[in-house]
């Protein structure tokens, strides 16, 4: 058997070693989580550059592309405008 004071000695190692473990394990994924941290909004402003400069560049090069909007329309619906409905059924034709 193995005397009662090794056994305490190895106990109180094996709880140091589990602290110091765990201590420096989280400072390790706290310094992960940072770095992701800032790898994202580093990310999010190259997203947000990138599309500036495109919107810039369709600005400056004259090209207004509007999308066609599509409009539902009611016809039991009592402020339903006829003119407006022809309109759009024409503008889709075209």
């Amino acid at each position: 058997m193995v005397n009662s004071a090794v056994a305490n000695v190895g106990r109180w190692s094996a709880l140091a070693f589990g602290l110091f473990y765990g201590y420096t394990h989280n400072i390790s994924l706290q310094k992960q989580a940072e770095q992701k941290k800032v790898e994202s909004e580093y990310h999010r402003k190259e997203l947000l550059i990138e599309q500036a400069r495109l919107a810039y560049a369709k600005k400056q090069s004259g090209v207004t592309e509007t999308p066609a909007k599509t409009v539902e329309f009611d016809i039991e619906d009592p402020k339903f405008d006829l003119e407006k409905y022809i309109e759009q059924y024409e503008k889709e034709n075209n």
